[in-house]
């Protein structure tokens, strides 16, 4: 049985920690933290289940708007680079 060793907690708007899931490891729960915020930015914290102390915190502050443009971005370079050729000569 794999145990979860990080609880993921979100910063309430009353300052609170709202538990948000578990994690196996430390990388795993910083991944979902980067994750967990584009969909929801906010403060996320990552407690360690042994220690019962904060191994990693992390302040994400982005609009809808902003994720939107970056994804068009995204998508515009995409585009770009299935049309253009990969060197500069032929």
């Amino acid at each position: 049985m794999v145990t979860q060793s990080y609880d993921i907690f979100r910063r309430g708007a009353a300052g609170d920690h709202i538990w948000v899931e578990a994690a196996h490891d430390l990388e795993s729960a910083k991944t979902r933290i980067i994750e967990l915020s584009a969909e929801k930015p906010g403060q996320y914290v990552v407690f360690n289940q042994r220690s019962g102390r904060m191994v990693s915190s992390g302040t994400v502050v982005a609009s809808p708007a902003a994720r939107a443009t970056s994804a068009e971005s995204q998508k515009a370079t995409q585009s770009r680079m299935e049309t253009e050729p990969d060197t500069l000569w032929k």
